[in-house]
């Protein structure tokens, strides 16, 4: 019994076999057809174009986004440009200033400098000249001192011409300084004399060196006028220009 279904299963099987073999040429044969092909060609022909053009579409919008955020980048650099340069020009101004600046400064100094030693070179002239004058004063005095003992024999000399020629003691009055003989009277004359012409070249040499600084001095001054003038001529000039 079970040999018998068995058997029946099988020739069933081959039935439906030989069924679909029978079948499915004639389905490929349909679809084959040439009408059918062409179309499916066109079809094809025209998907491959959408997707190309879908693609092209993609990267021209792409492009499109990259262009407008480089053109938004580019006013941002513009702008970073304009705003770089303007704090180029300012800080060139600024230094332009400065450097003005530090120039008038420099020259500021520089004729403070030579006012300073010119002021300086006249202190010490006038100072020099100061002692000059006390050297000066004291060999006027030693001077003074001199002609002093000079008179003094000049009027012992007369007097003892007077005892000689009156023959009387009455011409002993006049004042003469008769407790100094005539020999002492030398003496000290010698002494005055000497110290009469070292107070004086003293004197001289005194006033030679404040002649000579305060001569200096007066160099400085037109040093620092000259100095002045070339300035304020080149002051002139920057603005002028």
């Amino acid at each position: 019994m079970n040999h018998q279904t068995n058997h029946n299963t099988l020739v069933s099987l081959a039935i439906a076999f030989i069924f679909t073999l029978t079948i499915i040429p004639y389905a490929v044969s349909e679809q084959a057809a040439p009408g059918n092909a062409k179309a499916l060609l066109d079809e094809a022909k025209k998907n491959q174009v959408e997707r190309k053009r879908a693609a092209m579409q993609k990267e021209l919008d792409r492009l499109d986004e990259d262009l407008k955020q480089d053109q938004t980048e580019l006013v941002e650099v513009e702008h970073n440009i304009a705003d770089v340069g303007n704090a180029v020009n300012e800080s060139k101004k600024n230094t332009e200033s400065l450097a003005g600046r530090r120039k008038n400064v420099t020259q500021d100094l520089e004729l403070l400098a030579l006012r300073a030693e010119a002021e300086k070179l006249k202190t010490e002239g006038l100072n020099l000249l100061n002692i000059a004058h006390e050297k000066a004063k004291e060999a006027l005095t030693k001077r003074s001192e001199e002609l002093d003992i000079k008179r003094a024999i000049v009027s012992a000399e007369f007097v003892k011409t007077e005892e000689v020629q009156t023959g009387s003691e009455s011409a002993r009055s006049v004042k003469s300084d008769s407790f100094r003989t005539m020999s002492e009277l030398r003496r000290n004359l010698d002494k005055a004399a000497n110290k009469a012409a070292l107070a004086n070249y003293r004197a001289r040499e005194a006033m030679d060196a404040a002649s000579k600084r305060l001569h200096q001095a007066e160099d400085a001054a037109a040093k620092v006028e000259k100095k002045q003038a070339e300035f304020a001529s080149e002051k002139l000039v920057h603005v002028t220009q």
